[in-house]
């Protein structure tokens, strides 16, 4: 199964949202009578439309899944103590036209958040990523029939911090970043034509980003009865810092750039670091940023002779070629 990702127009976005307000926040020490852990998250999030489009189809969601606390309106900048419920960063790019991908992109964030609360404390993580995942899928389906958006859909990157742990879970093309000891690791692999061209020697890296099918998926939420989310676990190390970010982003800054970026600025100014730099280089898609910092007494110091691929292990492939429908 083929997805073309579809490139309608779509308008100034209207902020969503933000159940905490703007500006620095921070959780209480308790949330729903849980203690909360060493580890904090320092947040910064922006999206903007670019300057091609009409509307935004993207959206974000930063979670306190034991407080409830959402920040989903940009620009989002914050922080707070992780409770034992855990956090929940999730990213969203829509796709479907007269205003269905920003429906799409909607409905699966606000479907996972809402799943993964209900889930409560204890549980295997993964175990309750895969099914909010699977739940978000079904809900962006029957949104679709029930509001006549054929072919509405979206692309999903989230990450569950679960203790000194983050599981990271992907359909489609947005992707997720680590920064660490100033290496940046892809931890996603973009589920899409060109990037299965990449892989099975079809053709080389450099030729895929300007090949005119960069932008078809093989599989995207809401599309089909069932969806498969590629999953990876990462342990976390002091300061790590964590990026999602849309395709408007990741095509329009190399990952030197990102690097560079990161490693200079805090969470919120990095954010609008790359969303001007894809502007400047013509905001052909819809921007999306969300960057991440993780500090935790219980986190080991980064070692230099460690890599990111060392503390990251595949729980789940996306195989497209065994589970695309016939």
């Amino acid at each position: 199964m083929q997805l073309a990702r579809l490139a309608f127009g779509l308008a100034p976005r209207r902020a969503r949202v933000c159940h905490c307000p703007h500006g620095l926040v921070s959780a209480p020490e308790f949330a729903n009578g849980m203690l909360m852990s060493d580890m904090s998250i320092s947040f910064g999030a922006l999206t903007d439309v670019g300057l091609s489009r009409e509307n935004n189809e993207d959206a974000f969601q930063i979670t306190d899944l034991s407080s409830g606390a959402t920040y989903d309106a940009s620009p989002s900048v914050g922080s707070f103590r992780v409770g034992r419920g855990g956090a929940l960063l999730a990213l969203s790019d829509g796709m479907g036209g007269h205003a269905g991908g920003e429906i799409a992109s909607n409905v699966v964030i606000t479907s996972l958040r809402q799943s993964l609360q209900a889930a409560g404390v204890g549980g295997p993580a993964e175990e309750k990523l895969e099914a909010a995942i699977r739940g978000a899928n079904a809900e962006v389906a029957a949104t679709a029939v029930r509001k006549r958006k054929h072919g509405m859909g979206a692309t999903l990157t989230a990450v569950l911090v679960d203790d000194t742990g983050a599981y990271v879970a992907e359909v489609g093309d947005s992707r997720a970043y680590l920064l660490r000891n100033g290496q940046l690791k892809q931890l996603t692999h973009d589920q899409s034509l060109v990037q299965m061209m990449v892989d099975t020697g079809l053709c080389t890296p450099e030729q895929a980003e300007s090949s005119p099918q960069k932008n078809i998926l093989l599989q995207a939420m809401g599309v089909a009865p069932e969806v498969h989310a590629a999953i990876g676990h990462v342990l976390l190390r002091q300061r790590d810092k964590m990026l999602l970010c849309s395709d408007g982003v990741s095509n329009a800054v190399s990952a030197d750039e990102l690097r560079e970026i990161m490693q200079a600025h805090d969470p919120s100014v990095a954010c609008q670091r790359l969303v001007e730099l894809a502007n400047e280089r013509g905001g052909a898609d819809n921007l999306t940023a969300v960057v991440a910092l993780f500090e935790d007494s219980r986190l080991e110091p980064p070692s230099p002779a460690e890599t990111v691929t060392a503390t990251f292990k595949v729980i789940k492939d996306y195989a497209p070629n065994a589970r695309r429908p016939r």
